[in-house]
């Protein structure tokens, strides 16, 4: 059986991935270069696997490397809470909270959602992490977050859930564009323009594709981008239309961005996520409820 890796070698591995280079890694973790090449050397054999490709002075990770990423950084998740904690253990800091999010989410609704729950609850202390849906459920899974705000996703065992809203999508256009004047865009007129997708995997293509189901065709794509607040800074920029629900239009400056009623609107689900067996000392009611209001406030201003 081959050899395992150690802790050194995972944290050598995140470092060079984050740094995309021996020398970024080696300033990060205070270590020498040629020692991390070393870490590297036997972690690769250890594995049986290559980690990097070299390409220009830089080291690009393989897709392997890539997934082992993925876990890696749920385990250093968990890391910097417990360091984190012990910091505020020193201050005499009271109850923390870590909420996990969607990057749409964390921009648009936690900053107001924050605010109203610690003037409510002054003890607590706030951690946010903007990851997509499903690792937003993962993290509460794992108990590396106490609360998850994201799109919904199938059941995930160990997780409760409930809705919190359902919001239409609408239509992201540059606002120098011809159909930025109407109050309400058809599927029909974006036949012809070009599209920012966005992610497959929360199912939000899947709703777009069903809203120009009747139309025979649906309109191509220049760019694929998942994160919304993304692709409407590609909107921004010039290079197409996006749909998605009202979250960007509540950072987005009207002059940036133009935001229509969509008449092919199927809504996105919104759920808030927690572990079933939690902490005796943690009730999601109120950051539930402080959620609906705000996310039905901000619905409501883009009727």
């Amino acid at each position: 059986m081959k050899r395992k890796l150690g802790f050194r070698h995972i944290e050598t591995v995140h470092a060079i991935i984050l740094t995309g280079s021996v020398t970024g890694a080696s300033t990060r973790l205070h270590l020498t270069q040629p020692a991390i090449s070393n870490i590297l050397r036997d972690a690769e054999e250890r594995l049986g696997f290559a980690l990097f490709e070299r390409r220009g002075g830089r080291l690009l990770p393989t897709p392997s490397a890539d997934r082992l990423f993925e876990e890696i950084e749920r385990s250093f998740i968990g890391l910097d809470a417990i360091n984190a904690c012990c910091e505020r253990i020193q201050r005499n800091q009271l109850r923390h909270m870590s909420v996990a999010c969607t990057p749409a989410f964390a921009a648009a609704v936690f900053p107001r959602l924050a605010a109203g729950y610690v003037h409510r609850f002054a003890d607590v202390f706030l951690s946010v992490h903007s990851r997509d849906a499903h690792h937003v459920a993962a993290l509460v899974s794992s108990r590396k977050a106490d609360i998850g705000f994201a799109l919904e996703v199938p059941p995930v065992p160990g997780v409760e859930s409930v809705v919190i809203a359902e919001l239409p999508m609408l239509c992201y256009l540059p606002p120098d564009h011809p159909l930025a004047g109407q109050d309400e865009v058809t599927p029909a007129q974006l036949l012809g323009e070009p599209m920012i997708s966005l992610s497959s995997i929360e199912g939000i293509q899947e709703l777009v594709a069903a809203s120009f189901a009747g139309c025979g065709a649906q309109p191509a794509p220049v760019a694929e981008c998942p994160a919304a607040i993304a692709a409407c800074g590609m909107v921004a920029g010039g290079m197409g239309f996006t749909l998605f629900d009202c979250l960007p239009a509540q950072i987005f400056d009207p002059a940036r961005v133009s935001v229509r009623r969509f008449a092919g609107s199927r809504p996105l689900t919104y759920r808030a996520y927690w572990p079933k067996s939690r902490a005796a000392d943690f009730d999601p009611a109120p950051l539930v409820t402080l959620a609906r209001n705000i996310m039905a406030e901000m619905a409501r201003q883009n009727l």
